[in-house]
């Protein structure tokens, strides 16, 4: 069946800019950033609004929504949601530059129309989005998984950066660069706030502040917070789960390596099955995803899906893959990108999740006590290939 359209709440004033200004403010002020990290195709849904609102003694909340894979008025609807939840609170849109050029474009336009605090782009490099940022008067933030590539960015003109490591969920660039080494790599490489990313789970958050950080970005933690929109199977996921249980796959974005939980989806790409595109009308219904009707909906860049490239013979479809964990909840069949922190969530059942705003409060204890800084290590993962 296909989804129906949501209900677009009426537009809403601009959301205050996040900028290297109001960064250096609120550093200046004795606190610092916590970015709720977008997630996918639909997995961080409706939790944005509920990070942007926390105002604490020691962190200020920002709230970033995935626009990948969404309609128009899905992201319009999700932003114009998440800025009436967090009045005056900082509300992103997170692109990545792998997909499709129009929609990419198009995405963008929106979010600027939409005045949202910050656009922060990853999955590829684009001075385009600088420049359309900078002509609209949306803050740009820029992932780097390099001092080199931090460099760039700000010679360009980006407010601030997020610093991602080799523990992030999802696709990863350099699988040997861990976060303490490259968030240390982008500090010295710039003089904009950096935003520490990656696997980053609560005993982390003093070291990377400590360190000197703005901020840090979690992403998995919120994945497995009640009151987000994703299936409950897909929180259900992530729980209980050790090293073993997390993969890195082969993507079919040019190849690159992502984490996921596994299961037998990602045991079929290690096998080396192909998985082509099927219909997807049942969400998007009969006139398809932006227009385009067929199996492959053209997603991802021309040149970048290996699955299109090789005529569906190679690699898999990862929009339906990733529909099927956030939408469906299925765990045989779905895609479960995550960060390496899930083997550090603590609970076991959904009944014991936390709110978003439980896991902030906690956060601004943990600090508040002055808990001993510690180091994050690195664990082991199953690598697999497809």
């Amino acid at each position: 069946m296909a989804t129906s359209s949501p209900v677009v709440p009426d537009e809403t004033s601009p959301s205050p800019r996040l900028d290297c200004a109001a960064i250096r403010a609120i550093v200046a002020s004795g606190r610092r950033l916590l970015v709720q990290g977008a997630m996918g195709i639909h997995a961080s849904d409706g939790i944005a609004g509920k990070v942007a609102s926390h105002r604490g003694a020691r962190l200020v909340g920002a709230g970033t929504i995935s626009a990948v894979l969404k309609t128009t008025d899905q992201l319009r609807a999700e932003i114009r949601s998440a800025k009436l939840e967090a009045p005056g609170g900082y509300v992103g849109v997170n692109l990545m530059a792998a997909i499709n050029k129009a929609d990419f474009e198009s995405h963008a336009r929106l979010a600027i129309e939409e005045k949202v605090s910050f656009i922060v782009q990853g999955a590829g490099i684009s001075r385009e989005i600088v420049r359309w940022c900078k002509e609209g008067g949306v803050p740009f933030a820029g992932i780097v998984s390099s001092g080199r590539l931090a460099a760039m960015y700000e010679k360009w003109g980006a407010d601030f950066l997020v610093a991602e490591g080799a523990e992030a969920g999802g696709h990863i660039g350099d699988i040997g660069h861990p976060l303490p080494a490259l968030n240390a790599e982008v500090l010295a490489a710039t003089s904009l706030p950096v935003v520490a990313a990656g696997g980053v789970d609560a005993a982390d958050v003093a070291h990377f502040l400590a360190a000197g950080a703005a901020g840090v970005q979690m992403a998995t933690r919120f994945l497995a917070c009640s009151d987000g929109e994703v299936h409950p199977a897909f929180k259900a996921m992530h729980l209980g789960k050790t090293a073993e249980d997390v993969t890195i796959i082969t993507s079919c974005v040019k190849g690159m390596n992502a984490r996921a939980v596994r299961n037998a989806f990602t045991d079929r790409l290690a096998r080396g099955e192909a998985v082509p595109p099927r219909s997807k009308a049942w969400w998007f219904g009969k006139d398809g995803y932006m227009g385009r009707r067929k199996a492959c909906v053209e997603c991802l860049g021309e040149t970048v899906c290996k699955c299109r490239a090789s005529g569906f013979k190679e690699s898999f479809c990862i929009t339906d893959a990733l529909l099927a964990a956030a939408i469906k909840g299925d765990v045989e069949n779905g895609l479960f990108y995550t960060g390496q922190s899930l083997v550090r969530i603590g609970e076991r059942t959904l009944a014991e999740l936390p709110t978003a705003a439980q896991i902030l409060a906690s956060l601004e204890a943990r600090l508040a006590a002055g808990e001993a800084v510690r180091v994050p290590a690195v664990p082991a993962v199953h690598e697999a290939a497809a």
